[in-house]
């Protein structure tokens, strides 16, 4: 395995647990869990709170990262947020985001009416989207310009570009319907109504958590497999970086490194795979925990956090309200607070110092929350080129990147954030996957 994120983790699980399969992981930096990391905030007075610097939660309803969970004895640490409703910046003052939409796409229209977040023209624009006949969508186009056409703009700018956009770091003008936003894909894909065909797949009943988190953060998932995996004879080489796959010899190969890294590991035996991986461009994100006495910080507190839409001209891209979203982070003492910074087109952040980044983020605090007092605890968390860019066609990308690599390097597969998902169950199940398939291969004399 290449890799020690979460992809090439589970990938190294899932070979450990076939019989007769010794695997070798090697991870460049010094420590495994590439953008899962948990750690603590010190804070004035030399306490600590230990708050996650990346990912703080995994889709619940999407099944991989749970039965990992459950498959490593983490079942009792699972939890799910405190608060489920989030917040945008909307003309310059907080909002609730309406609930009841499928990735902003609104199901009931009465309640987002409620919200004042849209003009009368734009509820208008959405509530005639009812009546559309548009033939199924057999292409993929840019999640965009679609909705816009068939929502209206005002929707995309004011709720799904915020949403959509802040999940990937991306723009909802470039990226892929398909590959960023498959349900909206299949719903497109019934024709006529998209909002008619959403509300068909509506889930009936309770469907329980949206998202799952960790009690002692989602690095727990990482310590845990860790563990687990040396008890099971494999070899974590952290501070290892491979540099050429010949010195795997014949042994399958799993590259769960981002595509750059990638891309220089398969050149030289498959450089059409190489050109494609080449062209996966990825944008910087730098996350900064605040921790403030609870006192210091006014209002309620009453969600889950809030969406900055680029056309507001701020430099957080969104702000997680995190004691108020997780209650293991809640000391009942302090407020903490995780701002964002960076996005596809905006890479200010990665160009400023620590310091300079903690000081425009403070300004926003200040304007959109009223924080005036200094934070008693500080963390910077940068991410540079952590989020691939899915655009337009991105799926067909990875179609001829598998193919290339099958005819050139059978025993090479590709698995990770820049292929079929970012999120941490899609992640798992790439990495799983792609071991199984090798497996497969290999035991065939392919």
């Amino acid at each position: 395995m290449v890799g020690g994120g979460i992809t090439g983790l589970a990938a190294s699980w899932e070979a450990s647990g076939h019989p007769g399969v010794h695997v070798v992981l090697h991870e460049a930096e010094d420590r495994l869990g590439g953008k899962i990391r948990t750690s603590p905030v010190r804070l004035d007075g030399g306490t600590e709170l230990l708050v996650d610097e990346g990912a703080d939660a995994f889709l619940a309803r999407v099944p991989d990262a749970v039965e990992l969970c459950r498959e490593l004895g983490l079942d009792d640490e699972l939890t799910e947020p405190a608060i489920g409703r989030a917040m945008v910046v909307h003309r310059g003052s907080l909002r609730f985001l309406p609930t009841d939409t499928v990735l902003g796409v609104p199901l009931d229209l009465e309640v987002l009416a409620g919200t004042g977040l849209l003009s009368e023209h734009g509820t208008a624009a959405v509530a005639a989207e009812l009546d559309r006949d548009d033939p199924p969508l057999s292409v993929d186009v840019a999640i965009g310009p679609f909705l816009s056409e068939r929502l209206g703009p005002e929707l995309v700018d004011t709720l799904v570009g915020p949403l959509i956009g802040g999940i990937n770091a991306g723009d909802v003008d470039q990226l892929s319907l398909s590959a960023v936003t498959p349900q909206l894909a299949d719903a497109a894909a019934d024709g006529g109504s998209l909002i008619a065909a959403l509300r068909r797949r509506r889930p009936a009943g309770n469907p329980g958590p949206v998202f799952h988190g960790l009690l002692g953060g989602t690095g727990r998932l990482v310590e845990a497999l860790a563990e687990q995996l040396v008890a099971r004879g494999v070899e974590l080489r952290t501070g290892h970086r491979l540099d050429d796959l010949a010195s795997t010899g014949d042994d399958p190969v799993v590259i769960t490194s981002p595509a750059p890294a990638a891309a220089q590991l398969v050149r030289q035996w498959s450089p059409d795979a190489a050109t494609e991986l080449d062209h996966i461009t990825h944008s910087s994100v730098t996350l900064v925990t605040f921790v403030f006495e609870r006192d210091d910080v006014p209002g309620p507190l009453d969600a889950s956090g809030v969406l900055v839409p680029p056309g507001e001209g701020r430099f957080a891209t969104a702000v997680s309200w995190g004691s108020s979203k997780w209650a293991h982070w809640d000391d009942g003492r302090h407020v903490v607070l995780r701002a964002s910074a960076g996005r596809i087109g905006d890479d200010r952040a990665a160009h400023l110092s620590d310091d300079e980044v903690v000081a425009r983020l403070l300004d926003d605090l200040s304007d959109l929350m009223g924080v005036a007092a200094d934070p008693v605890g500080v963390r910077v968390s940068r991410w540079p080129l952590g989020f691939a860019q899915y655009t337009v066609g991105h799926l067909e990308r990875v179609e001829r990147i598998e193919a290339a690599l099958a005819a050139d390097l059978p025993r090479v597969a590709v698995a990770g954030a820049a292929y079929r998902g970012l999120g941490i169950p899609a992640c798992i199940r790439q990495g799983r996957n792609a071991t199984r398939q090798l497996l497969d291969r290999m035991r065939a004399g392919g």
